[in-house]
């Protein structure tokens, strides 16, 4: 009888299930005449002048990136700290010998419930002028009146209707406001009710312009 009762509470008792603590970070490599890169022990790696996505313990973590080719030099080394479905961004520019980063904590990526979606813009180009942004056929400086090398603006709605067509984005000296280059979002991708990053990067004279989804 004391043998049955003992297993009646065994039975009874609730079993604990134990979830792993996980944040995101998106990692963007814009790192001038670098290489594809290697996320600690990830197997999915960040070629040059694209992002990835990975999932992240929470905590004090160190963040290493190296380069896929030998002699693997490192491109990043540093320690973090991480909360439970904390999201983060972590943009590295520079030059392979002289990589320099923004780091972020993501506080403020939008919801969209109606036919917009986010943009941002973030100023990659080492030695370069700061920078504004606008919509084609729109005032200079109306999306974006002024960024400095490694300042992001706030992300701000733009119309996913595509019956309106493709939406360029005109990127200019903020002092002149002469053209220095455009990105185009295509009425046929446009991100309906997300946000993306627009990453300006490359070197003064031939400056690039990066999509990451921040979905």
């Amino acid at each position: 009888m004391v043998l049955l009762s003992v297993l009646i509470l065994v039975s009874c008792k609730k079993q604990e299930i134990k979830t792993t603590s996980l944040a995101s970070i998106q990692i963007t490599n814009a790192v001038v005449g670098g290489s594809e890169l290697r996320f600690g022990t990830n197997a999915a790696t960040i070629p040059n002048n694209t992002y990835t996505v990975y999932g992240i313990l929470t905590g004090s973590q160190v963040l290493k990136l190296s380069s896929t080719i030998a002699p693997n030099l490192m491109y990043y080394n540093q320690t973090k700290d991480f909360v439970n479905g904390g999201v983060y961004s972590l943009f590295l520019t520079g030059t392979p010998t002289e990589v320099e980063s923004v780091f972020l904590k993501e506080e403020n990526i939008p919801s969209h419930t109606t036919d917009v979606f986010g943009v941002r813009v973030i100023n990659l180009v080492a030695g370069g002028v700061p920078i504004s942004v606008n919509l084609q056929g729109s005032a200079n400086g109306s999306f974006v009146s002024s960024l400095v090398y490694k300042a992001i603006s706030t992300f701000k709605d733009v119309s996913s209707v595509s019956a309106e067509g493709d939406k360029v984005f005109e990127f200019r000296n903020a002092a002149t406001g002469d053209l220095i280059t455009s990105f185009t979002v295509p009425n046929y991708d446009l991100p309906i009710f997300r946000n993306i990053t627009l990453v300006f990067g490359g070197v003064l004279g031939t400056e690039i312009v990066l999509r990451a989804n921040n979905y």
